[in-house]
Order: C-alpha cells, then sequence, then structure tokens
C-alpha cells in the first residue's frame, strides 16, 4: 500500500502501521485520528476498489462542514467479473465509504471500537446512526466507475487462509 501511494497523485497522505489482530474500525478511527485540523476532509474507503478520476474532488464538493456527510453507492462485482467483463449490482446497503469533515467525526465521536473491536460487520451502519442522531444528513449516489471487486471473506480476520 505504502509503494502505491507513494506513485500516486495524492500529495498528503500518511501510512499508519498497527500491530495486533486486525481491526478494520480500529485501523480506520487511527486514520481519523491522525487528521489534526478540523477543516479537513476525512474520507474512509473499503478496501478491493477501483476509484474513478475526480472522485476525490466529488467528495469534497459533497461533505459540509456542520450539516452533510458523502456515502457514493459503489458496484459490487461478482465473483469473477472485472470492468471490462461486468455482472454484479449496486451495493445500497453499505456505508464502507464514507466522508465527513473531522470536525463532524470529533462532534458525534467516530467508531465504536469496544463494540467492532475485531468483529467485521455493522460498523458503518452504526456511524451513520450516530450522524443522523447527531443532527448531520448524508448525501448518497449511485457513483459510476467506484466499483468493488469480489473478495472472500474466509479467514480475512483470523489470519487463516
Amino acid at each position: 500500500v505504502e509503494s502505491i501511494m507513494k506513485n500516486s497523485a495524492l500529495k498528503r497522505w500518511k501510512y499508519i502501521k498497527k500491530t495486533g489482530s486486525f481491526s478494520r474500525t480500529g485501523g480506520l478511527q487511527a486514520g481519523i485520528d491522525y487528521v489534526t485540523d478540523p477543516n479537513s476532509i476525512v474520507l474512509t474507503i473499503d478496501m478491493h476498489l477501483t476509484i474513478p478520476f475526480g472522485f476525490i474532488e466529488y467528495t469534497r464538493r459533497h461533505v459540509v462542514q456542520g450539516k452533510m456527510g458523502f456515502s457514493p453507492m459503489f458496484f459490487r462485482l461478482h465473483p469473477g467479473f472485472t470492468e471490462v467483463n461486468v455482472n454484479g449490482f449496486w451495493e445500497q446497503m453499505t456505508y464502507g465509504v464514507f466522508g465527513m469533515y473531522k470536525s463532524d467525526w470529533s462532534n458525534f465521536g467516530g467508531f465504536d471500537l469496544k463494540k467492532y473491536t475485531t468483529r467485521w460487520g455493522g460498523e458503518d451502519w452504526d456511524i451513520v446512526d450516530k450522524v443522523i442522531s447527531n443532527g448531520y444528513e448524508v448525501f448518497r449516489i449511485r457513483y459510476p466507475g467506484l466499483v468493488h471487486y469480489y473478495h472472500s471473506r474466509a479467514g480475512m480476520w483470523t489470519g487463516q487462509r
């Protein structure tokens, strides 16, 4: 990941290496906590995604400080398919990609690290519940070119293959 980021067009990024058991929420929260400027936009994103050109700028235009976060829907590919050989569906039941200002993340407290320490699933819905219950809105749209590649979940969090 670090070598890919070094060759990317993004100017400001940080690679944070964590030890211990894998924790998706722990990793995401560590990234959120690393950002100190309350006027910066924090974008949490799933692995296994193709991120199209212009997506970061689109995110900037659809996050409103103190008012609204952005969680686009992505196209989830079925096993064995690619962006060229397409077969899948628009994933509407996830908030795995989520952008908000750092000040807003701080206001509602971020991820629940106790409930989702090593558990997978539900952390994105938990965030949306916090966002909405704190008076924010969530902008959603099907974002063309934002594609999630199929992967097995077997052993992803246990170190098994």
